[in-house]
């Protein structure tokens, strides 16, 4: 009984994770290349807009 209950439970963990990660994903591909970079701020390959 407790083997199925661990087995549950990694298998939760794993596929929620997935989501996450797959959520994530799509909320920073929203935003467009640089915006949704970690680099952003820092960044000097010509995404911003030019003056």
């Amino acid at each position: 009984m407790l083997g199925i209950l661990l087995n549950w439970l990694v298998g939760l963990l794993v596929f929620g994770y997935a989501g996450w990660s797959i959520y994530r994903y799509y909320k920073r591909s929203k935003k467009g290349k640089c915006a949704g970079c970690s680099v952003e701020k820092s960044c000097s390959s010509g995404c911003k807009p030019k003056s």
